[in-house]
């Protein structure tokens, strides 16, 4: 996966938020919220070495449970994994 620029990352952040924001379906109660929420997940995506995130997934796995990706555990244990490996 292609690392971006807080520049790219920041420009994409804000055309997700606005495009959510014009759907009829769906409704923002705190933008700036949405748009931290977006951000953080776009830099987490695009600024991670593909290696080292490839190591994290695999150490997450290995785990004698089950961690669904997406759950607030996973993130956990993801930002935990990849502070450690990166330190390396």
């Amino acid at each position: 996966m292609r690392r971006l620029g807080d520049a790219r990352i920041e420009a994409l952040t804000l055309a997700i938020v606005d495009a959510l924001a014009g759907e009829p379906k769906i409704r923002l109660r705190d933008r700036g919220a949405a748009t931290r929420a977006v951000g953080t997940r776009l830099r987490r995506t695009f600024q991670i070495d593909p290696e080292l995130d490839r190591r994290v997934r695999a150490r997450i796995a290995s785990l004698r449970r089950s961690v669904p990706e997406g759950s607030r555990e996973w993130d956990v244990l993801y930002q935990q994994y990849l502070e450690e490996l990166s330190r390396r």
